[in-house]
């Protein structure tokens, strides 16, 4: 089997099991349903990572074999390395005008979209729109984006693709920064949630929780790496289709203002976009 073939057969299984991950457990409870009626503790609504980490173990088992799938022809480890080595911040003029612009765009959300959004939401709400919150809030959270940095090293190790290795380290780098970002601006804004009813403009130190949303700069961090280095169109749509989906996710689910997925969106991107290797 060609080179080619084995990275499209990875990605493949990749997705796979990334899709796995987002409808775990449920796969064991439908089983258990038609054949077993077993008492399990964990149904439908059961999250990877969250509630039964026995069962969790199986998964983890599976991961486990796929990356040993990828890295049994795989030799040399230093580009890991070198693409570490040369990953660096590189802060330009342009990175303060994307800043500014930013700023003035979530002011007007701000002021101007995110009551009207909420209460569209409201209207909105169904059981088929909470089961895609649900699925969306899955991927975008728990161990999903580790596991997408990890494919892209392993991959690119094993088949000896450099731009994946280097998609995997800015990825890591963008998330790191992006998850540092968040928790200082979310202690020094101090805004209460939409499920709280307060309003869009409403602030309590006491829960500081709001803004920004950790999900969608993390969603964002990774996609935007993607979005701006990948060759692909395709891989590029993909990312930005997806981190979209975990913004407009946790403002469906009353988690966050229009405003505050907004402003997570453009940090992730504003730090993806800083993020180069040394020439």
């Amino acid at each position: 089997m060609s080179i080619d073939a084995k990275r499209r057969l990875a990605s493949a299984g990749f997705i796979a099991l990334l899709i796995l991950s987002v409808f775990w457990p449920s796969p064991i409870v439908a089983v258990n349903r038609l054949c077993c009626n077993a008492p399990l503790g964990i149904d439908e609504l059961s999250f990877l990572g969250r509630e039964s980490p026995a069962w969790d173990v199986v998964f983890w088992c599976i991961s486990g074999l796929f990356a040993l799938f990828l890295l049994q022809d795989a030799r040399d480890y230093t580009a890991v390395g070198a693409e570490i080595r040369a990953t660096r911040l590189r802060i330009r003029a342009l990175t303060g005008i994307a800043i500014l612009f930013a700023v003035a765009v979530v002011a007007q959300v701000w002021m101007f979209v995110d009551s009207p959004v909420t209460m569209w939401t409201e209207r909105v709400n169904s059981d088929s729109v909470e089961d895609w919150i649900r699925l969306a809030n899955r991927f975008g959270g728990g161990m999903n984006p580790v596991m997408v940095i990890l494919f892209f090293a392993l991959a690119g190790v094993a088949y000896a693709k450099r731009d994946w290795i280097r998609y995997a380290v800015r990825m890591m780098v963008a998330g790191a920064i992006g998850g540092v970002i968040v928790q200082l601006v979310k202690f020094a804004v101090g805004r209460t949630r939409p499920e709280l009813w307060l309003g869009p403009f409403h602030h309590a130190r006491a829960s500081a929780s709001s803004f920004p949303s950790g999900h969608t700069v993390g969603a964002f961090a990774l996609a935007g790496v993607l979005i701006l280095n990948a060759e692909s169109k395709t891989l590029r749509a993909i990312a930005a289709l997806l981190a979209l989906s975990v913004a407009v996710s946790r403002v469906l689910a009353f988690r966050h203002w229009a405003s505050d997925v907004t402003a997570s969106a453009a940090i992730g991107l504003i730090v993806a976009a800083m993020i180069q290797a040394r020439k």
